[in-house]
């Protein structure tokens, strides 16, 4: 018998970015807001990795059914 599961899946994205700024903090000031005005947009090309983490069984709530649920490619698991 097969159970459903809740996966946190992680994807990492990174660039790095020159700003002009007085400060290390300003530096970040200014690249967050940056970013926050979408002048910086991240995509696949800047992909680093990903994690996946088994969270446990999904016990069923109303809420957890609006998980996105996992895709099975090729079938289901073998048992």
């Amino acid at each position: 018998m097969t159970k459903e599961y809740k996966v946190l899946i992680t994807e990492t994205l990174q660039k790095t970015v020159i700003v002009e700024a007085g400060s290390e903090a300003e530096a970040h000031t200014r690249a967050s807001d940056a970013w926050k005005n979408a002048e910086y947009i991240l995509d696949s090309d800047n992909f680093q990795g990903v994690e996946f983490h088994v969270l446990g069984e999904a016990d069923g709530d109303a809420g957890e059914k609006d998980l996105d649920r996992i895709e099975r490619k090729g079938g289901e698991p073998s048992e």
